[in-house]
């Protein structure tokens, strides 16, 4: 990671306000850890009316917080992030060195003369040409001018004692004289019959056996340290991780790494008509455009911080900011921006996004435990909920849907359900309680509506994916079991494809892939791992 790139990683996740979204103006720390700018905390407490009862939620983790009474000004300065903030800004332009000249040498630094005219330091060393005689005469002349005035004038001294390097290796020849190591023989690799080595492969490139590598083969010398590790590195799959989640799979492309195409943190997930699969990475604000078998067709950064990603009638992406003066930005699928929407939606956090089917959106606010519902021109039209557990009522309203009679589907991964709404945003169902057995739902994330109306959700606490009626009935588990693909592995997002199949997003420690599956093929039915083919990076179940 260049310089460049970890200063901004830093401004934005460690030195920018969640409030105002700008860097911090004098950082106050509230009891919870958590840090505003002080004029953002005051005008959270004064325009939301908490001044009056002393006590106000924290705007990220809702811990009550008691106001000082002198107001908040009085609330404790966060120093670490004023330092951490003035060291990035001094990295930003950073000073050329100055080049002075050499000062010529003081002429105390000359050799001193006795009264006698002998020297009190040995003259400064005169270098000899070579005599004509060759190589024997040179050597000689620089080794044996002090026996009988072999035509030398001055009185040669033997080369300076050559220490030898600290840390030497072992086995490492050196010569105190010359200071000269020999590099070590290693004899020519021997063939030998047998078997061709087999090969494996790491992150889609084939890499030779350690058996295969003999010693001395290359240009230089094997060395006898390891090389430090530059970057983190992503342990490979286990075997067992092959024929996890299997059952009804039909497609899996997509991996997590470190190169500008592979996924970082994963986070939205939409398909167009035309069965192009976007994917948005909240790691670097960039957005993924595959097709319809999971090739690269397109991938374009956002200079603001990305969230969830829709798909419009008009085969417009919409992709949800969270920035000042804007709720969501629209693109065209090659990339090109069309415009930003939701200056009305202030002090807020969104997240969630889905179209409706005759146009506008609605768009879920996990800060102020709302549900926002735009027009066909993005505008605000009506807004519902509030911060509680009953019904219509929200604690963390993370993802939400609409199905063909724009009903809205809104999935609430800190009450641990699912509400359904109508296009005004009244309650008509809630379904789901936390737990971990059939029907149950624990920290859910990502909700998608079939073409027949039945909800499907990504049960992310429980490594499943799981389907209910539209009347809240639990029917069937799509996918179970999504630890077993790694550590950590969880499934984030689901969308469907046009001809009926659920994709699924699933994200973990070192994992990052979409995979697309039969929602009718249940989890514990037969299919045959062995029908997936693998390459390099992209795979396709035929």
């Amino acid at each position: 990671m260049s310089t460049l790139n970890l200063r901004n990683r830093i401004e934005e996740d460690h030195l920018t306000c969640t409030i105002c979204f700008q860097p911090f103006t004098r950082p106050k720390a509230l009891p919870c850890l958590h840090t505003f700018c002080e004029h953002c905390l005051r005008e959270y407490v004064v325009s939301r009316g908490y001044e009056p009862s002393g006590e106000f939620p924290c705007p990220i983790c809702r811990v009550t917080v008691k106001i000082p009474s002198g107001g908040v000004d009085q609330f404790a300065d966060n120093h670490l992030v004023q330092s951490l903030s003035h060291t990035v800004d001094n990295t930003k332009v950073r000073p050329q060195p100055v080049v002075r000249p050499t000062p010529k040498p003081r002429r105390s630094l000359q050799p001193k003369t006795d009264d006698d005219g002998a020297t009190g330091a040995p003259p400064p060393y005169t270098p000899t040409p070579f005599a004509e005689g060759g190589a024997a005469s040179s050597a000689a002349g620089c080794y044996g001018g002090m026996e009988g005035g072999g035509g030398v004038g001055q009185p040669q001294h033997p080369p300076p004692r050559v220490n030898p390097p600290p840390f030497a290796p072992p086995g490492y020849n050196f010569n105190p004289q010359t200071g000269y190591n020999p590099p070590p023989y290693y004899p020519p690799p021997v063939n030998y019959p047998g078997p061709s080595p087999s090969y494996m492969h790491v992150g889609g490139n084939p890499v030779p056996p350690t058996s295969s590598v003999q010693p001395g083969a290359g240009h230089s010398a094997p060395n006898p340290y390891p090389a430090p590790l530059l970057y983190p590195t992503i342990p490979p799959p286990s075997s067992e991780s092959g024929d996890s989640c299997s059952k009804g799979l039909q497609l899996k492309f997509g991996k997590k790494g470190a190169s500008v195409t592979d996924f970082h943190k994963p986070f939205g997930l939409a398909i167009s008509d035309a069965c192009d699969f976007i994917v948005t990475d909240v790691g670097g604000n960039r957005i993924f455009v595959f097709n319809y078998r999971g090739e690269p067709k397109k991938a374009f950064h956002c200079d603001s911080r990305i969230k969830d990603v829709a798909v419009n009638s008009k085969n417009e992406i919409l992709v949800v900011v969270n920035k000042p003066g804007a709720a969501l930005i629209c693109y065209d699928m090659s990339g090109r921006y069309l415009g930003e929407h939701g200056k009305f939606i202030t002090h807020e956090e969104t997240q969630g996004i889905s179209p409706f089917i005759n146009g506008g959106a609605v768009i879920t606010g996990i800060q102020n435990h709302s549900v926002y519902i735009m027009t066909d021109q993005y505008k605000l039209s009506s807004k519902f909920g509030r911060k509680g557990t009953g019904d219509g009522y929200f604690q963390s309203p993370a993802f939400v849907a609409t199905d063909s009679k724009n009903h809205i589907i809104v999935s609430d991964n800190v009450n641990h359900n699912v509400q359904v709404f109508n296009s005004q945003g009244k309650f008509k169902v809630r379904f789901g309680s936390k737990g971990s057995a059939p029907g149950q739902l624990f920290q859910p994330m990502g909700v998608v509506a079939t073409a027949d109306d039945n909800i499907i959700v990504a049960d992310t606490g429980n490594c499943r994916v799981e389907m209910f009626t539209s009347k809240g009935a639990y029917t069937r588990t799509v996918v179970s079991g999504t630890h077993q693909l790694g550590e950590d592995v969880r499934p984030v997002n689901v969308a469907m494809t046009p001809r009926g199949d659920v994709a699924v997003l699933l994200k973990g420690n070192y994992f990052a892939e979409v995979r697309v599956y039969n929602p009718y093929t249940s989890a514990s039915s037969g299919h045959d791992p062995t029908s997936v083919k693998d390459s390099a990076t992209w795979y396709l179940v035929n």
